[in-house]
């Protein structure tokens, strides 16, 4: 039987996917954001109006899957608004249950919920990850279709340990993949370990923010470990050059069967508006096509292997071939 991967409208053919951004946002804020509601509430048919526009331009790119790398702890995660710029784009959507940081994310949440309540973590983890996989999100019967998880970097907490445990015994049961977020360019390897520690299927582990480092030794750190996926999933004008050459050399040595390109752009912002530092002016989900691919190709990449990336590898990661 051909393999499938949930999407916001429903299970599709894994060979379908096409080219995937495997990490964006369409809508985001940090924690908090909630607390001005009164004062800029959400509006979801701007926020529609705002994704349709950039959804439209990635599609005359070539993109057909995008994964929405949106945690349940952090602002933006609409399911209802994922599931409308789908059908009405074309572009695949899989949405992410999981949970951020626990310094940024619920970590006091659920923190205070075993301490004060003496609830069981790990049980209540395990009942969302698995519910909002296999029933939907918030009601919506908009189901997520992979686990995004989180460290702090370089210390990994108790908290995020457990949330890791959860998320490699749900993925193991549904049969979908996990992202991670590292917060600095230090954790990486330690995630690694931690989810062989687990009994994680490395080739359904990607791990993310890659290009946060301009330490080419960091990659190949993590390269050693078989099996596991590194995500430049940041590659956006605010990434040094140093970082955005190591990803053209690690694909010139022979890895590209290893990496994922994204840009870990947010559509949209949400909360009161402001203006951004201009450095954000072009980060837009087309660098990858406007700067990084024309830089491989320079360098002697093929067509072929640009292609590996994009379709081949979040296909095999995805659904699990």
């Amino acid at each position: 039987m051909e393999k499938r991967v949930m999407t916001v409208t429903g299970p599709v053919m894994v060979d379908s996917l096409g080219m995937t951004l495997i990490h964006e946002h369409f809508t985001f804020a940090y924690p908090g954001w909630y607390a001005d509601d009164s004062i800029d509430p959400y509006n979801r048919d701007a926020a529609e109006s705002i994704c349709l526009s950039v959804l439209k331009d990635l599609k005359k790119l070539g993109v057909k899957t995008i994964v929405d790398a949106t945690a349940a702890d952090v602002g933006g995660r609409d399911p209802i608004l994922l599931k409308n710029l789908s059908e009405k784009s074309g572009i695949n959507i899989i949405a992410s249950t999981g949970l951020f940081p626990e310094s940024i994310g619920a970590g006091n949440y659920y923190k205070w919920q075993s301490t004060m309540r003496g609830r069981n973590l790990e049980e209540d983890l395990y009942e969302l990850f698995y519910t909002e996989l296999t029933v939907g999100i918030r009601g919506s019967g908009v189901k997520a279709g992979i686990i995004k998880v989180a460290t702090g970097d370089p210390i990994i907490s108790d908290y995020e340990s457990t949330v890791f445990k959860v998320a490699v015994r749900v993925a193991k049961e549904t049969g979908v993949s996990i992202i991670t977020h590292t917060e600095a360019a230090t954790v990486g390897p330690a995630q690694q370990d931690l989810f062989l520690s687990y009994g994680a299927d490395p080739s359904r582990v990607m791990i993310g923010h890659q290009n946060n480092s301009e330490d080419i030794g960091y990659a190949l750190t993590q390269l050693v470990k078989p099996g596991f996926y590194l995500g430049f999933d940041r590659t956006n004008p605010l990434m040094s050059a140093a970082s955005e050459n190591n990803i053209v050399s690690l694909v010139v040595q022979g890895f590209g069967d290893r990496i994922m390109l994204s840009h870990d752009c947010i559509f949209m912002w949400l909360g009161r508006p402001g203006k951004l530092p201009p450095q954000y002016a072009e980060w837009r989900p087309d660098y990858l096509f406007r700067r990084l691919i024309p830089k491989m190709k320079k360098a002697g990449v093929s067509n072929e292997v640009i292609a590996g990336i994009l379709v081949d590898n979040p296909r095999r990661f995805l659904g699990g071939a």
